[in-house]
């Protein structure tokens, strides 16, 4: 709960009306420093009414801020940087509901239908109660956003490396929603998509989420995390690799890197690709195009 010590009252604001019902004015601060350098367009804000007092109000602000003009009563609010692609927001009726979550990917490949894309940088913070009083005068909100969604970097060394023409991974068990109001990441077991690339004798890649699930913190088990790399060779052949990442992501978090927005992801791991034989042409089948993915082959993509 963010505690209302965060509220001043200033003289400097006038009473406004909003659609005829007496409100009074809030004016927001919001604090960017130390999260990031590269400030988001801007911020939705919802104060959300407790009890019968009060009516909702849902309006977008400067990054930096601004006044809003709020009917007196107790509120629970939140904010959050409006101005994603990939993170989408549901369930706004409501302080308990309203989540972020990502949507499918729709590569149009058999097993891929649950598969959905890795968030991009979201901002967001919450307030559980606000009393905004019957006011000539301001109140002054004063929060600081935090960014919620991770970056874990990997590298895994693989033998035989020049037999591969691409390679196409997923996450699974990492935290694919995130609850708002609630502070809170959730895992409802989508393949989170990610980009590998092909390095000399490694392939290397980086997948985004909101985190380990909060669910999954309380158990005395770990849930299981593991990549899904799918191996496309130079002659059609897929190789599929499931390497268990539990243990490392589980240790990264334990080990006080929570709070840390990008975190390395050791993995002894190696992988070994059989030789094949080289189509004449030397590039095989696969364009790595994806839209024709589907015409080429029917692929089946590990879902859990």
């Amino acid at each position: 709960m963010v505690l209302l010590s965060f509220l001043v009252v200033t003289g400097c604001s006038r009473r406004d009306i909003l659609d005829d019902y007496p409100v009074s004015g809030v004016e927001v601060r919001l604090d960017w420093s130390g999260v990031t350098e590269k400030l988001p367009e801007g911020v939705r804000i919802i104060f959300y009414p407790k009890g019968d007092n009060g009516r909702k109000v849902d309006t977008y602000l400067p990054v930096k801020g601004g006044h809003v003009g709020v009917p007196p009563g107790i509120y629970s609010v939140v904010v959050y940087n409006y101005d994603t692609e990939t993170v989408l927001v549901r369930g706004d009726e409501s302080y308990e509901t309203i989540e972020t979550y990502t949507g499918l990917c729709n590569f149009g490949i058999a097993g891929t239908e649950k598969m959905v894309w890795g968030p991009e940088d979201f901002y967001t913070t919450c307030v559980d109660e606000l009393m905004v009083e019957k006011s000539d005068e301001s109140l002054i909100l004063k929060l600081s956003p935090k960014l919620v969604v991770k970056t874990y970097h990997f590298s895994i060394k693989v033998t035989g490396i020049k037999n591969i023409s691409q390679v196409f991974g997923s996450v699974v068990g990492m935290a694919d929603h995130y609850l708002l109001g609630k502070s809170f990441s959730l895992c409802d077991g989508c393949p989170i998509y990610f980009d590998v690339v092909r390095g000399k004798d490694t392939i290397e890649g980086s997948f985004t989420t909101f985190g380990i699930s909060q669910i999954v913190r309380t158990r005395a088990e770990n849930t299981e995390v593991s990549l899904n790399l799918l191996l496309l060779k130079v002659d059609d052949t897929v190789q599929e690799v499931k390497v268990d990442v539990t243990e490392v992501i589980h240790k990264s978090e334990a080990g006080g890197e929570t709070d840390k927005p990008e975190i390395d992801v050791p993995i002894e791991d190696e992988i070994k690709v059989d030789d094949v034989e080289t189509p004449p042409d030397g590039n095989g089948g696969m364009n790595g195009d994806v839209d024709d993915w589907e015409d080429e082959t029917d692929i089946v993509i590990p879902v859990e």
